[in-house]
Protein backbone atom coordinates (compact mmCIF):
# COMPACT_ATOMS: atom_id res chain seq x y z
CA UNK A 1 0.00 0.00 0.00
CA UNK A 2 1.38 3.39 -1.01
CA UNK A 3 1.49 5.88 1.87
CA UNK A 4 0.93 9.58 1.25
CA UNK A 5 3.88 11.74 2.27
CA UNK A 6 3.14 13.88 5.32
CA UNK A 7 4.74 17.26 6.08
CA UNK A 8 7.75 17.09 8.39
CA UNK A 9 6.07 19.45 10.84
CA UNK A 10 2.81 21.26 11.38
CA UNK A 11 3.04 25.02 11.35
CA UNK A 12 0.97 26.85 13.95
CA UNK A 13 -2.36 27.87 12.45
CA UNK A 14 -2.98 31.61 11.92
CA UNK A 15 -5.27 33.75 14.06
CA UNK A 16 -6.38 36.34 11.48
CA UNK A 17 -7.76 36.16 7.93
CA UNK A 18 -8.09 38.70 5.12
CA UNK A 19 -10.37 37.52 2.33
CA UNK A 20 -11.02 39.44 -0.90
CA UNK A 21 -14.14 37.96 -2.46
CA UNK A 22 -14.04 40.06 -5.64
CA UNK A 23 -11.87 42.57 -7.50
CA UNK A 24 -14.93 44.20 -9.05
CA UNK A 25 -15.51 47.73 -7.78
CA UNK A 26 -17.98 50.52 -8.50
CA UNK A 27 -15.44 53.20 -7.44
CA UNK A 28 -12.50 54.51 -9.46
CA UNK A 29 -10.07 55.45 -6.73
CA UNK A 30 -7.09 57.68 -7.42
CA UNK A 31 -4.81 55.67 -5.12
CA UNK A 32 -5.97 52.21 -6.28
CA UNK A 33 -6.39 50.79 -9.79
CA UNK A 34 -8.02 47.48 -8.83
CA UNK A 35 -11.22 48.65 -10.51
CA UNK A 36 -9.36 48.51 -13.85
CA UNK A 37 -8.67 44.79 -13.34
CA UNK A 38 -12.02 43.29 -12.25
CA UNK A 39 -12.19 39.58 -11.53
CA UNK A 40 -14.51 37.49 -13.69
CA UNK A 41 -17.43 35.95 -11.84
CA UNK A 42 -16.70 32.45 -13.15
CA UNK A 43 -13.17 32.55 -11.70
CA UNK A 44 -14.09 33.91 -8.25
CA UNK A 45 -14.10 31.81 -5.09
CA UNK A 46 -17.37 30.47 -3.76
CA UNK A 47 -18.43 30.41 -0.10
CA UNK A 48 -17.97 26.62 0.01
CA UNK A 49 -14.28 27.09 -0.90
CA UNK A 50 -13.72 28.52 2.59
CA UNK A 51 -15.03 25.47 4.45
CA UNK A 52 -11.52 24.13 5.18
CA UNK A 53 -10.28 27.37 6.76
CA UNK A 54 -9.23 27.16 10.42
CA UNK A 55 -10.93 28.93 13.29
CA UNK A 56 -9.58 32.48 13.64
CA UNK A 57 -9.97 35.37 16.04
CA UNK A 58 -10.59 37.93 13.30
CA UNK A 59 -11.68 37.91 9.67
CA UNK A 60 -11.82 40.88 7.30
CA UNK A 61 -13.97 40.43 4.18
CA UNK A 62 -12.99 42.89 1.49
CA UNK A 63 -12.63 43.40 -2.27
CA UNK A 64 -12.81 45.33 -4.61
CA UNK A 65 -16.23 46.21 -3.33
CA UNK A 66 -17.53 43.10 -1.51
CA UNK A 67 -21.20 44.15 -1.69
CA UNK A 68 -21.08 43.68 -5.46
CA UNK A 69 -21.20 39.95 -4.69
CA UNK A 70 -24.85 38.91 -4.47
CA UNK A 71 -23.82 35.94 -2.30
CA UNK A 72 -21.94 37.94 0.36
CA UNK A 73 -24.41 36.59 2.95
CA UNK A 74 -23.23 33.04 2.23
CA UNK A 75 -19.60 34.07 2.80
CA UNK A 76 -20.60 35.54 6.15
CA UNK A 77 -22.48 32.36 7.06
CA UNK A 78 -19.39 30.24 6.45
CA UNK A 79 -17.05 32.55 8.35
CA UNK A 80 -19.45 33.05 11.28
CA UNK A 81 -18.69 29.43 12.18
CA UNK A 82 -14.95 30.08 12.10
CA UNK A 83 -14.26 33.66 13.22
CA UNK A 84 -14.96 35.31 16.56
CA UNK A 85 -15.21 38.68 14.83
CA UNK A 86 -15.93 39.59 11.20
CA UNK A 87 -15.47 43.04 9.71
CA UNK A 88 -16.49 43.94 6.16
CA UNK A 89 -14.63 46.75 4.40
CA UNK A 90 -16.79 48.68 1.94
CA UNK A 91 -17.23 52.07 0.31
CA UNK A 92 -20.78 52.12 1.70
CA UNK A 93 -22.40 52.96 -1.62
CA UNK A 94 -24.89 50.08 -1.59
CA UNK A 95 -26.78 51.17 1.50
CA UNK A 96 -29.72 48.79 1.14
CA UNK A 97 -27.46 45.74 0.76
CA UNK A 98 -25.34 46.72 3.77
CA UNK A 99 -28.39 47.29 5.96
CA UNK A 100 -30.04 44.03 4.90
CA UNK A 101 -26.92 42.06 5.86
CA UNK A 102 -26.49 43.94 9.14
CA UNK A 103 -30.12 43.22 10.07
CA UNK A 104 -29.45 39.49 9.71
CA UNK A 105 -26.04 39.61 11.42
CA UNK A 106 -26.06 42.49 13.94
CA UNK A 107 -22.68 41.47 15.40
CA UNK A 108 -20.92 42.16 12.10
CA UNK A 109 -18.37 44.94 11.92
CA UNK A 110 -18.70 47.41 9.05
CA UNK A 111 -15.92 49.82 8.04
CA UNK A 112 -16.67 52.37 5.35
CA UNK A 113 -13.91 54.05 3.38
CA UNK A 114 -14.28 57.83 3.30
CA UNK A 115 -11.35 59.77 1.89
CA UNK A 116 -12.17 63.25 3.12
CA UNK A 117 -14.93 65.82 3.19
CA UNK A 118 -17.44 65.56 0.33
CA UNK A 119 -15.42 67.22 -2.45
CA UNK A 120 -12.16 65.41 -1.63
CA UNK A 121 -13.87 62.06 -1.09
CA UNK A 122 -15.81 62.09 -4.33
CA UNK A 123 -12.76 63.19 -6.33
CA UNK A 124 -10.43 60.59 -4.79
CA UNK A 125 -12.99 57.78 -4.93
CA UNK A 126 -14.17 58.70 -8.41
CA UNK A 127 -17.75 58.04 -7.42
CA UNK A 128 -20.51 60.62 -7.53
CA UNK A 129 -22.11 61.38 -4.16
CA UNK A 130 -19.89 58.75 -2.56
CA UNK A 131 -19.57 60.74 0.67
CA UNK A 132 -23.36 61.06 0.95
CA UNK A 133 -23.86 57.34 0.41
CA UNK A 134 -21.19 56.43 2.98
CA UNK A 135 -22.57 58.72 5.69
CA UNK A 136 -26.14 57.62 5.00
CA UNK A 137 -25.10 53.98 5.39
CA UNK A 138 -23.38 54.74 8.70
CA UNK A 139 -26.44 56.60 10.00
CA UNK A 140 -28.73 53.74 9.01
CA UNK A 141 -26.43 51.25 10.77
CA UNK A 142 -26.52 53.42 13.89
CA UNK A 143 -30.31 53.56 13.72
CA UNK A 144 -30.33 49.75 13.69
CA UNK A 145 -28.20 49.70 16.81
CA UNK A 146 -25.18 48.08 15.13
CA UNK A 147 -22.22 48.63 17.46
CA UNK A 148 -19.10 47.66 15.48
CA UNK A 149 -19.16 50.40 12.85
CA UNK A 150 -16.86 53.14 11.72
CA UNK A 151 -15.06 54.68 8.80
CA UNK A 152 -11.51 55.18 7.70
CA UNK A 153 -9.31 57.29 5.45
CA UNK A 154 -6.38 56.35 3.21
CA UNK A 155 -4.06 59.31 3.53
CA UNK A 156 -2.18 60.95 0.69
CA UNK A 157 -0.95 64.39 -0.31
CA UNK A 158 -4.44 65.08 -1.67
CA UNK A 159 -6.41 64.57 1.55
CA UNK A 160 -4.05 64.95 4.51
CA UNK A 161 -5.68 68.27 5.41
CA UNK A 162 -9.04 66.51 5.85
CA UNK A 163 -7.68 64.09 8.44
CA UNK A 164 -8.66 65.97 11.58
CA UNK A 165 -12.07 67.02 10.26
CA UNK A 166 -12.94 63.38 9.58
CA UNK A 167 -11.57 62.35 12.97
CA UNK A 168 -13.71 64.98 14.70
CA UNK A 169 -16.71 63.79 12.71
CA UNK A 170 -16.11 60.22 13.89
CA UNK A 171 -15.97 61.43 17.50
CA UNK A 172 -19.16 63.45 17.10
CA UNK A 173 -20.94 60.41 15.64
CA UNK A 174 -19.39 58.07 18.23
CA UNK A 175 -17.88 55.87 15.52
CA UNK A 176 -14.58 54.02 15.18
CA UNK A 177 -11.99 55.80 13.06
CA UNK A 178 -9.28 54.01 11.06
CA UNK A 179 -6.32 55.36 9.14
CA UNK A 180 -4.13 54.04 6.35
CA UNK A 181 -1.56 55.51 4.00
CA UNK A 182 -1.18 55.06 0.26
CA UNK A 183 0.77 51.91 -0.62
CA UNK A 184 2.20 50.52 -3.84
CA UNK A 185 1.51 46.81 -4.35
CA UNK A 186 0.22 44.39 -6.98
CA UNK A 187 -3.08 44.26 -5.06
CA UNK A 188 -3.76 47.92 -5.78
CA UNK A 189 -2.21 47.74 -9.28
CA UNK A 190 -0.54 50.98 -8.27
CA UNK A 191 3.17 51.78 -8.10
CA UNK A 192 3.39 55.57 -8.24
CA UNK A 193 1.71 56.48 -4.93
CA UNK A 194 4.00 58.67 -2.83
CA UNK A 195 3.96 61.17 0.00
CA UNK A 196 5.71 64.50 -0.52
CA UNK A 197 3.87 66.86 1.87
CA UNK A 198 5.90 65.73 4.86
CA UNK A 199 5.40 68.82 7.00
CA UNK A 200 1.61 68.64 6.62
CA UNK A 201 1.69 64.92 7.41
CA UNK A 202 3.73 65.50 10.56
CA UNK A 203 1.56 68.41 11.74
CA UNK A 204 -1.76 66.64 11.19
CA UNK A 205 -0.59 63.33 12.63
CA UNK A 206 0.73 65.10 15.71
CA UNK A 207 -2.74 66.53 16.31
CA UNK A 208 -4.34 63.12 15.89
CA UNK A 209 -1.81 61.23 18.02
CA UNK A 210 -2.00 63.84 20.78
CA UNK A 211 -5.78 63.59 20.97
CA UNK A 212 -5.69 59.79 21.00
CA UNK A 213 -3.12 59.74 23.80
CA UNK A 214 -5.27 62.11 25.86
CA UNK A 215 -8.28 59.83 25.48
CA UNK A 216 -9.58 57.83 28.44
CA UNK A 217 -9.83 54.72 26.26
CA UNK A 218 -6.77 52.46 26.38
CA UNK A 219 -7.57 51.25 22.87
CA UNK A 220 -7.01 54.79 21.60
CA UNK A 221 -3.54 54.91 23.17
CA UNK A 222 -2.48 51.98 21.01
CA UNK A 223 -4.16 53.58 18.03
CA UNK A 224 -1.87 56.53 18.69
CA UNK A 225 1.07 54.13 18.41
CA UNK A 226 -0.34 52.72 15.15
CA UNK A 227 -0.60 56.24 13.73
CA UNK A 228 2.94 57.00 14.88
CA UNK A 229 4.00 53.97 12.81
CA UNK A 230 1.91 55.19 9.89
CA UNK A 231 3.68 58.54 9.93
CA UNK A 232 6.98 56.67 10.17
CA UNK A 233 5.96 54.68 7.05
CA UNK A 234 4.98 57.85 5.17
CA UNK A 235 8.48 59.15 5.83
CA UNK A 236 9.93 55.99 4.27
CA UNK A 237 11.48 54.68 7.47
CA UNK A 238 11.92 51.12 8.72
CA UNK A 239 8.86 49.36 10.10
CA UNK A 240 8.58 49.67 13.90
CA UNK A 241 7.55 46.05 14.58
CA UNK A 242 8.43 42.77 12.82
CA UNK A 243 6.08 41.62 10.08
CA UNK A 244 4.81 38.06 10.44
CA UNK A 245 2.26 37.79 7.66
CA UNK A 246 2.06 34.20 6.50
CA UNK A 247 2.37 33.21 10.15
CA UNK A 248 -0.16 35.25 12.13
CA UNK A 249 -2.23 36.29 9.11
CA UNK A 250 -3.15 35.01 5.67
CA UNK A 251 -4.77 36.59 2.62
CA UNK A 252 -7.02 34.84 0.12
CA UNK A 253 -7.58 36.55 -3.23
CA UNK A 254 -10.79 36.24 -5.30
CA UNK A 255 -9.29 33.35 -7.28
CA UNK A 256 -8.56 31.24 -4.19
CA UNK A 257 -4.83 31.82 -3.91
CA UNK A 258 -3.63 31.69 -0.30
CA UNK A 259 -0.97 34.33 0.28
CA UNK A 260 0.93 35.79 3.19
CA UNK A 261 -0.66 39.21 2.61
CA UNK A 262 -2.00 41.47 -0.11
CA UNK A 263 1.38 43.12 -0.73
CA UNK A 264 3.49 40.09 -1.72
CA UNK A 265 2.45 38.36 -4.93
CA UNK A 266 3.45 34.81 -3.92
CA UNK A 267 0.94 32.00 -3.46
CA UNK A 268 1.18 29.18 -0.94
CA UNK A 269 -1.45 27.20 -2.85
CA UNK A 270 -5.04 27.42 -4.05
CA UNK A 271 -7.93 26.84 -1.65
CA UNK A 272 -10.06 25.51 -4.53
CA UNK A 273 -7.60 22.67 -5.11
CA UNK A 274 -6.30 21.81 -1.65
CA UNK A 275 -7.49 22.03 2.00
CA UNK A 276 -6.13 24.99 3.90
CA UNK A 277 -4.08 23.04 6.45
CA UNK A 278 -2.27 21.16 3.68
CA UNK A 279 -1.47 24.48 1.98
CA UNK A 280 -0.32 26.02 5.27
CA UNK A 281 2.15 23.19 5.91
CA UNK A 282 3.42 22.89 2.34
CA UNK A 283 6.94 23.49 1.04
CA UNK A 284 5.51 26.35 -1.01
CA UNK A 285 4.24 28.01 2.20
CA UNK A 286 7.68 27.62 3.78
CA UNK A 287 9.25 29.41 0.80
CA UNK A 288 6.70 32.24 1.08
CA UNK A 289 7.57 32.71 4.76
CA UNK A 290 11.24 32.91 3.84
CA UNK A 291 10.37 35.65 1.36
CA UNK A 292 8.42 37.50 4.06
CA UNK A 293 11.51 37.52 6.30
CA UNK A 294 13.52 39.03 3.45
CA UNK A 295 10.84 41.54 2.42
CA UNK A 296 11.95 45.20 2.27
CA UNK A 297 8.56 46.84 1.66
CA UNK A 298 8.21 48.06 5.29
CA UNK A 299 4.39 48.10 4.93
CA UNK A 300 2.36 49.44 7.85
CA UNK A 301 -1.20 48.19 7.33
CA UNK A 302 -3.59 47.43 10.15
CA UNK A 303 -3.96 43.79 9.05
CA UNK A 304 -0.30 43.00 9.72
CA UNK A 305 0.29 45.56 12.46
CA UNK A 306 -2.57 44.56 14.76
CA UNK A 307 -1.27 41.02 15.43
CA UNK A 308 2.28 42.39 15.71
CA UNK A 309 1.17 44.85 18.41
CA UNK A 310 -0.53 42.05 20.35
CA UNK A 311 2.54 39.83 20.09
CA UNK A 312 5.03 42.59 20.99
CA UNK A 313 2.80 44.51 23.40
CA UNK A 314 5.69 45.79 25.57
CA UNK A 315 7.13 47.92 22.74
CA UNK A 316 3.98 49.99 22.05
CA UNK A 317 3.13 50.03 25.78
CA UNK A 318 6.47 51.65 26.62
CA UNK A 319 6.02 54.15 23.77
CA UNK A 320 2.53 55.02 25.06
CA UNK A 321 3.75 55.51 28.60
CA UNK A 322 6.67 57.73 27.58
CA UNK A 323 4.56 59.93 25.36
CA UNK A 324 1.67 60.26 27.77
CA UNK A 325 4.21 61.45 30.33
CA UNK A 326 5.63 63.94 27.82
CA UNK A 327 2.17 65.39 27.27
CA UNK A 328 1.53 65.57 31.01
CA UNK A 329 4.76 67.56 31.40
CA UNK A 330 3.80 69.91 28.56
CA UNK A 331 6.50 68.62 26.21
CA UNK A 332 6.16 67.98 22.49
CA UNK A 333 5.84 64.45 21.15
CA UNK A 334 8.88 62.88 19.54
CA UNK A 335 7.70 61.89 16.07
CA UNK A 336 9.55 61.85 12.75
Amino acid sequence: MKLEMQPLYKFKLPREALIAITYKCNAKCHMCNTWQYPSKSAAEIQPSDLESLPNVVFCNITGGEPFIREDIKEFVEVMKKKAKRIVISTNGYFTDKVIKLAEKYPSLGIRISIEGLPAANDELRGIRDGFDHGIRTLLELQRLGIKDIGFGITLSDRNILDLMELYQLSKAMNLEFATACVHNTYYFHKFDNKVTRFEEFKREFEKLITDLLKSKRMKNWFRAYFNYGLLNYAYGKKRLLPCEVGTDLFFIDPFGEVMACNAMDMSMGNIKKMPFEKIWNSEQARQVRQAVRACQKECWMIGSVSPAIKKNIKIPAVWVLKNKLRLMMGKELKLC
